[in-house]
């Protein structure tokens, strides 16, 4: 993970869902703005929140058809605490490129390294939905471990965000909890999009004790 930035509870525009398995789907592009080129496939990405490495081996996702349906399975890979990875719709000869007009720093899985497991019909990157969409990660076992929903892209250009509490942040805004406009488009241009690959917004310990201490006092004036 390149980083991480403090902030204030944001409004609910999008949801997402966060799991026993402290895996976090962070931010989602739906809707790139960069011509063709090695960085204008959609892209998300998954955050470990927990304290020790995750093994990805085996896990899935689709954009909501469910488990084994018309998604790809993750190929021999683990995502270290604290950690975030990048799954993004381009080859695996496009990654690297994808990678540096992102600025470099972060990891990142391309379509050539997702596998087609088993019997029926498998995408290598189930298309993300410009006008509205979900990403849905199982473990090998087919339990549902996170999954993120999202709107409309409201002109594509920028990506989705979520705190590693699954808090959503709406759009990123560039200059804000660690968001910037990509240095390249993956085409030899200077970029257009606006995200934060490899970096996973934390909130502030103070907001999250004062956000449970008003819980708290609101179950007990319930009782």
């Amino acid at each position: 993970m390149k980083g991480s930035r403090y902030l204030l509870p944001a409004l609910f525009v999008c949801s997402t869902m966060t799991a026993p398995g402290a895996l976090v789907i962070t931010e989602v592009m739906s809707n790139s703005d960069h011509p063709g080129g090695a960085a204008n496939g959609d892209w998300f990405e998954i955050t470990n929140t927990g304290g020790s490495s995750v093994d990805l081996t085996g896990y899935y996702w689709d954009d909501g058809d469910g488990f084994q349906v018309d998604g790809a399975q993750f190929p021999v890979s683990s995502i270290g605490a604290g950690e975030s990875l990048v799954v993004v719709d381009e080859n695996g000869g496009n990654l690297a490129d994808f990678v540096a007009a992102w600025g470099g720093g972060f990891s990142a899985l391309s379509t050539d390294d997702m596998l087609a497991p088993g019997a029926g019909t498998f995408n290598d990157f189930s298309g993300l939905g410009g006008g509205g969409d979900r990403v849905d990660l199982y473990d090998a076992g087919g339990t549902l471990v996170a999954s993120a929903v999202f709107g409309d892209s409201d002109g594509g250009a920028k990506t989705f965000e979520w705190s590693t509490t699954g808090a959503s942040l709406g759009f990123s805004v560039a200059g804000e909890n660690g968001a910037f406009v990509a240095p390249g488009d993956g085409d030899g241009g200077l970029g257009i999009d606006v995200g934060s690959p490899g970096v996973a917004v934390v909130p502030e310990p103070s907001i999250a004790i004062l956000g449970g201490l008003g819980l708290l006092g609101l179950l007990r004036r319930r009782r």
